[in-house]
């Protein structure tokens, strides 16, 4: 799996100073897109391959603010270039100095910034068109837009504010420009980030953009441009562990190196240096991740130990390695790259010495009784070679076993869903990596000397033909894993009682598993991994997700059956694969078993292709959509359906008086009336209700005017049914003013929000909806987004209405907030069933 962390659970954490998160959060909200100037050390720059300068990158460390504007020398488009960035004096350009000053605060002001950075505080910088990368290791003077990372607002996404925050990134800043650069800089550094750009150039050259950006992940940690298709065969087959550089890159390139050396007879000590000293910079030209700091300390202890005449232990090697790691940074426990590759050395360290015991004694002989073959010398030789191939086989699927076993929980809690072929899949793909790395690397030196020595293009083509036929080799590896029965298990986020059922059974097994016969223990191993399919029945659960503009509602069934109510966003792009999917990952979908398409504006399917996609690479398969029975018809309509038809769905047309059930759940559809001649899209919306015993939800879509007025009309005969009324509602989306009799006609009690938006940034729903809350008593702080009042809520978070009725926070959430369907994104109301009789 990758390496990539969901949310952060640490929102409360120190960072720099005095300082906590909500502090900083404070003050990225009141920042967001205003001026800042900065000082500080240039590190991790990064460019296109193209050679330009769009995107182009780089980290800023060792931050300082600017507080005096007179301080910034700028001249047209260039940087000014000094020894001591301290003395640089002039004034800036007019244009320039204006924006300087308007970003300009008091000293107490600065001072608060400041502490807020802390002092091991970077920013990420991306720099204005046209604007050349500063060295490495320099330092500069810039200016340009704050703008806060993006926190995780629905379950399952991913919180690019945490993942930033783990490696002391505060914040980024946009439209940077750089005004003065020292003279000095980081010759090494400077050198490694030429030289990381050079090979990741060089590997596209050679190799063609999908093969040359893969192999640029294995061998220098750069991900970025890499084929999602690729990316996401790895991650499906479970072997994206081969894009980290981790203990298996570096015990490759160190252990090869040490023993080249010492083959061309140099000293044992000599040899030692010069591997530590290689292995070290490899280290930093690959980015020095966790994973690679890990690897790195472990593989010079064990070198030390050899040197020392010393066994090398591996369990003091690894919680050395821990605190090297985590006294200087303890929130790296969360990262999802700490955990993992940990998690899979105690595998190797615990769990494989226990699987692998005893079965020497029950291994079953070759030994066959024939009068032909018994004293032929050649059959002898075959069945030892295959007695041999067996236990070798076996040896290595009981070690992938025991790996996975300590790593799958952390594998669940970062990705949701695990694919137990893996453990054979890595049978073939890692002894592939041990031709493929040094192949890689040498294609690196052969190219270089190719521009020297024409006589060495015959090895350079044949390294790339070896190459291209390895990747082609784990491409169809992970197709064939893929298509297997069973090949990716949706778990879904484990729960609590899972991880400590699944932990308890761990320990014990580790303890006292070599008391038990090998077939025994394996089967034991085997039944506790199988804890996390486990699925109780649960509550009737709705998740309004924050799609931006737009709207998706997910709703998930006592019996774990899913079923979304819209898919789309014209503010967010690609929404379906940063917020939708996550969220069905999350919670374990396993079939969608419907989606209701209220009507066929952007807003409301521009995710559906992205999730019919997704449908069939995952194997999650979409069992309908539903869309209104209208005679509207237009383009878009033909497109969408002309979409579902290749992905091989079936359509369904709704018109009012229909209704389906799943188990208690009761869907039925109120609007449009069959075969009705809309004005509009809007005005062909599907309405629906959701029924589970005293819960009801109505769901309106963008309804118009004349169908709420349609709706009423049918309503009214509810007024004297009690028991027909709705207990919950959405507000619909577009701001309509509601006839007064409305909320009368749909029930016949009261319906009172629990909490509701306070100023939301669209104006809706409009402001007398909050006085009203606020006059039943209730609070209408702790909701909103950024700038909406000044009660906002920091962590932006949809709410789970449960079966019973009641406001619950998903598990990794924070706290909750609702975003309505419907066409804005809107901070909605929480609804609860607190409703009474009304005259």
């Amino acid at each position: 799996m990758g390496t990539d962390a969901g949310t952060d659970t640490s929102e409360k954490a120190p960072i720099g100073g005095r300082t906590s998160l909500t502090q900083l959060d404070t003050w990225l909200e009141a920042m967001d897109g205003e001026t800042l100037c900065l000082t500080g050390k240039v590190t991790d720059c990064w460019q296109p391959v193209d050679g330009t300068q769009e995107n182009a990158s780089f980290y800023l460390k060792d931050l300082s603010i600017e507080a005096d504007a007179s301080s910034f020398v700028f001249s047209g488009d260039s940087a000014e270039t000094t020894d001591n960035l301290s003395q640089i004096s002039g004034s800036a350009d007019a244009d320039q100095m204006s924006i300087l000053i308007s970003s300009q605060k008091t000293t107490s002001q600065i001072n608060e910034m400041q502490e807020i950075f802390g002092k091991n505080a970077s920013a990420l910088c991306y720099l204005e068109k046209d604007t050349t990368l500063p060295k490495a290791g320099s330092y500069v003077r810039v200016f340009g837009e704050v703008s806060p990372f993006l926190q995780a607002t629905n379950p399952g996404e991913f919180d690019t504010a945490a993942y930033y925050r783990r490696k002391d990134c505060l914040f980024a800043l946009r439209k940077t420009k750089i005004t003065a650069q020292t003279k000095n800089y980081g010759r090494l550094e400077e050198f490694l980030s030429q030289l990381r750009y050079e090979s990741e150039v060089l590997f596209r050259k050679l190799l063609g953009e999908k093969n040359g950006a893969t192999a640029s992940a294995m061998v220098l940690g750069r991900k970025k441009g890499m084929d999602s298709e690729v990316k996401a065969l790895y991650q499906g087959a479970g072997i994206s562990h081969l894009l980290a550089i981790s203990g298996l890159h570096l015990s490759l390139i160190g252990a090869g190196l040490f023993g080249l050396l010492k083959k061309v007879r140099l000293p044992v000590t000599l040899s030692a240096g010069i591997s530590t000293w290689i292995l070290i910079v490899y280290a930093q030209l690959t980015g020095m991740g966790i994973s690679t700091r890990r690897a790195l300390v472990m593989f010079l202890l064990f070198l030390a130990a050899g040197l020392l005449k010393r066994t090398p232990d591996l369990p003091t090697s690894l919680a050395v390695a821990a605190l090297l790691l985590l006294v200087p940074k303890p929130q790296r426990i969360l990262d999802a790259g700490f955990q993992l590759s940990f998690s899979a050395v105690i595998g190797i360290a615990v769990m494989i010495p226990v699987l692998q015991d005893g079965w020497e004694d029950v291994a079953p002989s070759l030994r066959v009784t024939n009068r032909v073959t018994d004293g032929v010398a050649g059959w002898n030789l075959v069945r030892a070679a295959i007695a041999r191939a067996c236990r070798l086989l076996r040896k290595n699927i009981l070690a992938g076993l025991g790996i996975t076993m300590t790593m799958l929980p952390f594998l669940l809690i970062h990705f949701y869903e695990w694919s137990p072929w893996s453990v054979l899949l890595n049978l073939a793909v890692i002894p592939l990596m041990g031709i493929l790395l040094p192949c890689l690397i040498g294609l690196q030196l052969v190219a270089r000397l190719t521009a020297l020595a024409h006589c060495l293009e015959l090895p350079q083509h044949l390294l790339c033909a070896a190459i291209e036929a390895i990747f082609s080799c784990y491409e169809q590896l992970c197709r064939f894993t893929t298509a297997l029965p069973g090949s990716i298990l949706h778990t879904g986020y484990p729960t609590w009682q899972a991880l400590a059922a699944y932990t308890i059974g761990l320990i014990a097994l580790a303890v006292s598993g070599k008391k038990l016969r090998p077939h025994l223990r394996l089967a034991a191993a085997v039944c506790l991994m199988g804890i996390f399919l486990i699925r109780l029945p649960g509550e009737l659960k709705v998740t309004m997700l924050d799609v931006g503009q737009g709207e998706c509602v997910g709703i998930e069934t006592r019996e774990h059956h899913v079923y979304l109510v819209d898919a789309g966003s014209t503010s967010k792009k690609k929404t379906g694969q940063y917020q939708i999917i996550p969220w069905l990952k999350y919670i374990g979908t396993r079939s969608v078993e419907g989606i209701f398409i209220t009507h066929w504006d952007e807003d409301h399917i521009s995710a559906v292709g992205e999730l019919l996609e997704w449908s069939k690479s995952s194997r999650v398969k979409i069992r309908r959509i539903f869309l209104p029975d209208v005679a509207l018809k237009d383009e878009v309509l033909e497109t969408l359906l002309q979409q579902i038809e290749e992905a091989d769905v079936s359509v369904e047309y709704l018109s009012a008086g229909e209704h389906m059930t799943d188990g208690a759940l009761q869907i039925s559809c109120l609007h449009p009336y069959a075969k009705k001649v809309p004005e509009d899209r809007n005005d062909a919306s599907l309405v629906l209700r959701l029924s589970q015993g005293d819960f009801q939800m109505l769901l309106t879509g963008d309804l118009e005017k004349s169908g709420e007025d349609w709706l009423v009309e049918q309503a009214r005969p509810a007024v004297e049914q009690p028991q027909l009324a709705a207990q919950e509602q959405a507000l619909p989306c577009a701001p309509s003013t509601q006839p007064a009799g409305q909320e009368q006609a749909l029930s016949s009690r009261t319906v009172k929000p629990a909490r509701c938006a306070k100023f939301p940034p669209l104006h809706h729903p409009r402001r007398r909806a909050p006085r009203r809350v606020q006059r039943d008593g209730r609070s209408t702080a702790g909701f909103g987004t950024a700038g909406a009042g000044p009660d906002f809520l920091r962590q932006k978070q949809p709410v789970r209405a449960s079966g019973a009725g009641n406001a619950e926070t998903p598990g990794r959430a924070g706290n909750p907030l609702v975003f309505h369907g419907g066409g804005r994104r809107d901070t909605g109301a929480c609804w609860k069933e607190k409703s009474e009789n009304r005259n």
